[in-house]
Parts: structure tokens; sequence; C-alpha cells
């Protein structure tokens, strides 16, 4: 990176932009702050490592992403201008961004509250979907790759938010580490947000960039990567086993406040089986809030020759794990207003870029789909009423009594050596005796009727709640709620009623929904277990049913 070639000074002009000044430096190339001299704008001008411009195979790779990310019209993609070959070196002229990259932002402040954390993540699961609408796989989707502006777009109103541009396109990249075909010291930036099918060099599809953006939620409410802490001294081997085989780490100990639907999608995220994650990164997002597990697109299928061709770095602005300001220059990416039109590159370059269509009527869709949905769920409220009348709940054995909506009927079973009574308006008595056509059953009514599916199960007498500590009872409950999986959250110990007991949240993974629980274990003899659900846009809703619900628990005999 020492060549005359990719050190130049201001006023050097390169296939028609002057450079003004250096921005970043880094293993694979150098960005410049330039002017498009043709069309009077400043560019941020990259010019990639002489070794990757002389690799035929690299440089057709380096083609077809240019190609595809020019004609991706989307807000949040950072805009390529132009692409080409000048002096022997590919370059790429992208949007000049005045503002900073999500991981210096990491750096300065730590673990950012939830809904910034929200609002970047939406913008970027934005940028991905289209993306993956458009055949292009990210493939390393990190915080260094997500830049922040300081010039925020008319549509991101006057409240502060900074507007978000997804940078990185094509440096991404197929491994075979697990196989011993790659060492980690062969694989340019960082291991900490690559799917486990990255890893083993596998075919890659867009939930591969859904398991990474899993992973930069982790971080942005953490302040760091899952699994930093799998080797002390940064082994990245380490780090890459922990992706391959490890537990996902838990935010409940550092993020109390961070609800515990939001911390189960994180996990829903990086199920290490492909099939098991949501099937598109705005699903993901959408988990976090609440909304169900449903995608209307397919899951987009891996890039042309991605299973045989390794990507490398393509037209984005930014992307270096190790790319670094210059000392004493402040960490710049970009400047100048936001994108304005985007005419054709300018003739001195190789290729035009393609026209960008679709984003206005996109965005229409988007907007009405969101006016459906809220519509939708304001008529499935209506059909509850607030007033209804309780009723009392008394099963044989159970040494309490408690007050229940008249319209909760009771079906009772056995599920080995517990009895299990639920009360909800649909029947979910299969689902709850572990029958495994019944999860599907009950996505499809809380897809139809989400008000059917909104109540109560006891488990009395379950086993492996007697005598153990919180953390081991959080385990146990896990494993007695049925569904694909089921994630729980301690959150202390309260009064029920006359009784006391431990709380606990979570939600339950159907096929197309979630179902968000509050998980009560009361301390009567024997200890009762208590699972309140709900399809997550109705949880917080039913909340004032279940509060009343609980505070009438009273101890018999």
């Amino acid at each position: 990176m020492d060549s005359p070639r990719n050190s130049l000074g201001p006023g050097a002009e390169v296939a028609g932009y002057r450079v003004q000044s250096l921005i970043a430096r880094g293993s694979r190339g150098v960005v410049y702050r330039a002017l498009d001299v043709e069309h009077d704008r400043p560019v941020a001008l990259r010019l990639l490592a002489p070794e990757l411009s002389a690799d035929h195979e690299f440089s057709r790779r380096f083609d077809r992403e240019s190609r595809l990310v020019a004609s991706m019209d989307h807000p949040n993609i950072l805009p390529v201008y132009g692409t080409g070959e000048w002096s022997g070196l590919l370059y790429a002229a992208m949007h000049h961004v005045r503002g900073t990259d999500l991981q210096s932002e990491l750096d300065r402040r730590g673990p950012l509250p939830l809904p910034e954390a929200l609002r970047i993540l939406t913008e970027t699961a934005a940028a991905l979907d289209a993306a993956h609408e458009a055949g292009v796989i990210h493939r390393d989707v990190r915080p260094g790759n997500i830049l922040l502006s300081e010039d925020p777009l008319p549509a991101d109103g006057a409240d502060g938010h900074r507007h978000v541009y997804l940078a990185g396109f094509g440096l991404g990249r197929p491994m075979a580490i697990a196989s011993g075909a790659a060492t980690p010291a062969q694989v340019p930036g960082t291991v900490d947000y690559l799917a486990p099918e990255q890893i083993r060099g596998g075919d890659v599809d867009g939930r591969a960039d859904v398991y990474a953006l899993a992973c930069v939620a982790f971080a942005l409410l953490t302040g760091r990567p899952p699994f930093d802490e799998a080797d002390g001294e940064g082994d990245e081997e380490a780090r890459l086993r922990a992706h391959l085989a490890g537990k996902p780490p838990r935010l409940a100990g550092e993020r109390p406040d961070v609800p515990a639907v939001v911390e189960s999608a994180i996990l829903r995220g990086m199920a290490r089986d492909r099939a098991d994650r949501p099937p598109s990164c705005g699903a993901l997002v959408g988990l976090m809030s609440g909304a169900p597990a449903t995608d209307a697109g397919r899951v987009p299928p891996p890039p042309p020759d991605a299973t045989t061709e390794p990507a490398g770095d393509g037209p984005a602005h930014g992307g270096d794990d190790d790319v670094r300001a210059e000392p004493g220059r402040p960490a710049d990416t970009g400047g100048g207003p936001g994108p304005g039109p985007r005419p054709d590159q300018h003739g001195g370059s190789r290729h035009r870029a393609v026209p960008r269509v679709g984003g206005r009527t996109r965005r229409m869709i988007v907007l009405g789909a969101v006016l459906l949905l809220l519509l939708g769920l304001g008529l499935v409220l209506a059909r509850w009423s607030p007033g209804e009348k309780y009723v009392p709940f008394r099963a044989e054995g159970v040494p309490y009594t408690l007050d229940v909506p008249e319209s909760w009927t009771a079906r009772t079973h056995q599920a080995g050596d517990s009895t299990v009574s639920v009360l909800s308006p649909a029947d979910l008595t299969a689902f709850f005796a572990d029958d495994p056509e019944a999860p599907a059953a009950v996505g499809r009514t809380a897809a139809d009727d989400p008000s059917g599916v909104v109540g109560l199960a006891i488990y009395h007498r379950p086993t492996g709640l007697e005598g153990q500590s919180p953390a081991a009872r959080v385990d146990a409950a896990e494993a007695l709620l049925p569904g694909r999986e089921a994630y729980l959250v301690h959150r202390g110990e309260a009064t029920v009623g006359d009784l006391t007991g431990q709380v606990m949240e979570g939600s339950v993974q159907l096929p197309t929904a979630t179902l968000q629980v509050r998980v009560l274990v009361v301390e009567a003899d024997p200890a009762q277990l208590l699972v309140f659900f709900a399809p997550s846009p109705l949880f917080h809703e039913r909340a004032e049913v279940f509060d009343e619900v609980t505070a009438s628990l009273r101890r018999t005999g």
C-alpha cells in the first residue's frame, strides 16, 4: 500500500475525480475525499490495492457487484456513482457521507439506548432486504459497514435521528475454515459477525445477513460482539468455534431494561441452523418489536457463483476492518448533503451506473403495509372489551383460586406427572400437550384470530422446580414450554396475590408467529407454573388482564 499510485496528494486526478484529502487507509486500499469534476459534487473515492486489482477473478466479481449495487435505489444503501480502472487500479466513487461509522460510535459511547438501536437496525434491515431482492447478499454486515450521517434526510425529521447508510457490499467472502481450507489468518476482516454456513464454506443466502444483523443487534445493546469473551487473547479461532457450536450469550444480565422479546429475537436470529432464523432482516427486527416472524417474500437465493466464487472487496465506502483514519484526522466518512439526483457515471469511467428505479414505489408499498397492519390490529383489539366479566377458577388439587375472563374456557389434560389446565378462547390443549402438529395450527390461529390465542396455562406439580435456584428454574421452565423454541429471562421475585413467586418473561416461537409469555413460579405446595401468553402484537394490550388475574390469586386450604 506504499505504491505511489496509492499515495495521491491534493489535486491529483483519477478518471475525472480530483483528490482533495485522504480519509482512510487499509489493507485493501485507500479512501480519498475527492471532487467529481463533471458533476461538481464531493465523493468518497476508493482505490483498491494493486494485488486485488491485478486479480482477474476479483476484477470480474468487482464488476458484477458494482453493477448490482449501482442499480439499487434505496435510501439506506450507500449510492455508488461509478466504478472503473485507473492506472491499473480498480476504483469506486461513492456518495460522500459526513459522519461516522457505527463501530466508532460504539467505541465512543458504549451500549446504545434501545430506541436508538432499533432505529438503526430498522434502516439497516431495510437496506439488506432491498439488496436481497436485487440478488445481492452482503456477507459482511457489521458495525464498521453501517454509516451514520450527520446530515439527516428531510424524511428523518428533526428528532436528531442520523440517517443510516449500509456500505461494504462485496467485501464478504465464503470461507472453509471448518474443513481446514482456510485459517483465520487468511480471512480478511473480522470474524465476529460471520454466520456458521460462511465459516463452513457452504452456500450462502440472505439468512447469513440475518445472522450477522442479530449479532450487530447484540453489539449495539452491549457494546461488544456476541462471542468476544470466547478468548481473552482475541483468538479468532476460538470465536469461530463459538459461532459454530457455542451457546449464544444472553442479554438479561447486561441489559435488564431490554424486553425479553428483543433478546429472544436476537437468539432466534443467531440460530446455527439458518432454517430456524427469521426469513428476512425485516422479519428479525419485527420480532424485536413483537411482530410475527413472517415474510411475504421468499428467502433470497445465493448470488450467481456463490458456491464457487468468494466475494472480494466491492464498491463500498468503508468495509476494511483495518481501515483507519490517518493520525490527526477526524473520523470523516464523507461530507456534503444527502444524496440528490444520481446521474450516470461520467464518460471517463469504465462502466455506467444502471438507472435506479422503484424507490418511491417501494416506500409507498411499505407505508401501505404498515397502515394495513395497524388497521388490522385495531380491528382485533376492538373485539376485546376492557370491561369483560371475570369468573372464579378452581382446579382439583390446586392450592389456590383465581379469577379469569369469562371468555376463557378451561380445558385440563395430563402431561406426564403434571396436570395442565389451559384457559383461553381457542382450544389449545394439543399445543400444551406437545402435539407435534399443534405449533403450526396455533400459528395459523394466531394469524387469523389473534385474540383466540390469549390466555393462561397452569402446570400443576411440574417437575424440576422444587428447591432450585432462579437460574435453574428458568431452564426447567423453558424445557416445559411447548413450541419450537422457548426463551425465558429471570425478572426477579414478586407478590402474586397473597402468594409469592418468581417472575420470568420471554417468548415461544411458532413456525409463523411468536407468543410472548409471562411465567410465574408460585411458591405453593407443590410449586405451580403459571404461563400467561398472547401473540406478541397483543401482549402489551392484554397485560392489564394478566395483572388482574395475577392479583386475584388466593391461597385455599
